[in-house]
């Protein structure tokens, strides 16, 4: 078997059975921990009025895929020849941040090993000549295997749970030719508005606060040091509030903040690995800025003297929470002007503003901050959705309202990291409930929107 092959799928003839799950289990067994292909369903509850049919789904081998190009360690390869993506687990340091940005949900983290796992194509098995093992269990002939036509599209009028993403996946749907025309939803899908997460078999957050509260602290504090950076270069003369201003808190700040960014690893002695991908991932580039921004500020700190030194690393604070702001930009498939208040770049401007004693920065952070703040707590209320309204009011109260009784006192300060704390806590629980694009989320979401 040569060249490019793709799958091809037939949802019309899968009845859900998972023997392609159990043929990729039993060829895999020495390395695969988690399933690399899973069958999902839509309208498993069986709603009158609306088709049942199964998607049976792996890694794609996209001609552009996601994992490949954001990984920090490029822990991920693409073999030209048959376009097969391989991951390579001694790579790996288990950041997660591929599982982040695949749309297909394909890459799998086995928090034993702490790397991350995926189907691999088979590859093996294609150079005996022979089909994907899921393909050749397949008792119905529902999933196939064929040449990729560079030439055709891979996927023509996908169903629910397949959205257009642009990474070229290397499969091919035939039509659903027994999908039942849209129905009103009958009473009995009430139900929906109560355990919609049980009832849809919504996948679990990929990204929480709780799972995530090593990064939640490490952003927080790189912000707070690039403000303080910033408040020095805008203040060169004016005494910082203390502690704000000694180089042993400093010090001891940026050692914790190193500290805290590799907690979140699966393998944390590979976070030197993190480096490799400058090139095409912001988390690379954050690492490395994050670096350079802390070994400027040793330098400004142990010789206050030399000029130019203080804008030199406040210039590297910010593009580094520029950066951290991209991260989680690129893995929610939003803009770069995509604004959110608990943006990392805006926490150190604002905290800069406070500490230098200049209110115009001070003013214009905080206003944008609050405005985005409230905008969301506004646009929550409107989709129903939970706005948290006493922890919102910490958040004003500490984060806004003490710093103006507080401008330019010590006081300030702590009210303002506090506040963003809150607002970066709430940020990561926000970052769970989009549920990552992944195809069972999709198809929940498909189904939700008919039982309206």
């Amino acid at each position: 078997m040569t060249g490019r092959q793709q799958f091809r799928f037939d949802p019309t003839a899968c009845t859900g059975c998972e023997a392609c799950v159990l043929a990729c289990r039993m060829a895999n067994r020495a390395q695969q921990v988690r399933p690399w292909r899973r069958v999902h369903s839509f309208n498993p509850l069986r709603l009158p009025g609306l088709p049942v049919f199964h998607l049976s789904l792996a890694c794609h081998h996209c001609l552009h895929p996601a994992c490949l190009a954001h990984c920090p360690a490029r822990a991920y390869t693409q073999d030209p020849a048959t376009g097969a993506v391989s991951h390579h687990p001694e790579r790996c340091l288990g950041c997660r941040y591929c599982t982040w940005t695949c749309p297909h949900d394909a890459p799998r983290f086995d928090p034993g090993a702490g790397v991350v796992e995926k189907c691999g194509f088979c590859l093996e098995r294609q150079g005996q000549g022979l089909e994907p093992a899921c393909v050749a269990q397949c008792p119905l002939g529902a999933l196939g295997f064929e040449p990729r036509d560079a030439a055709a599209a891979p996927v023509a009028d996908p169903p629910p749970g397949f959205p257009a993403t642009g990474l070229g996946p290397a499969l091919r749907f035939l039509p659903l030719r027994r999908a039942a025309p849209v129905q009103a939803a009958p009473p009995e899908s009430g139900l929906l508005a109560r355990g919609r997460r049980a009832l849809l078999a919504v996948p679990e957050p990929r990204i929480t606060a709780r799972g995530e509260w090593a990064l939640v602290l490490f952003t927080a504090t790189l912000a707070v040091l690039a403000g303080i950076m910033l408040a020095l270069a805008l203040r060169p003369g004016r005494p910082l509030p203390a502690p704000a201003g000694q180089p042993w808190a400093f010090a001891g700040a940026g050692l914790a903040a190193l500290a805290l960014s590799t907690l979140h690893l699966g393998r944390p002695a590979r976070a030197w690995r993190a480096l490799a991908n400058l090139r095409g991932s912001w988390l690379s580039r954050e690492v490395a800025l994050a670096g350079g921004f802390l070994l400027l500020a040793g330098l400004r700190l142990g010789a206050p003297q030399v000029r130019g030194l203080a804008w030199a690393a406040a210039l590297a604070g910010l593009a580094a929470l520029y950066a951290v702001d991209r991260v989680y930009q690129v893995a929610t498939h939003s803009g770069p002007l995509n604004f959110h208040s608990a943006h990392a770049l805006f926490n150190g401007l604002y905290l800069a503003g406070l500490l230098a004693g200049c209110w115009p920065l001070a003013l214009a952070a905080g206003l944008l901050k609050a405005g985005l703040y409230l905008n969301r707590k506004l646009h929550f209320r409107r989709q129903g959705r939970t706005a948290r309204p006493l922890l919102s009011l910490v958040r004003l109260a500490a984060g806004f309202g003490l710093p103006l009784l507080a401008f330019g006192g010590a006081a300030a300060v702590p009210g303002a990291l506090l506040g963003d704390l809150v607002d970066r806590w709430e940020y990561y629980g926000e970052l769970g409930e989009l549920e990552l694009r992944s195809p069972q989320g999709d198809l929940a979401e498909a189904l939700a929107e008919r039982c309206r």
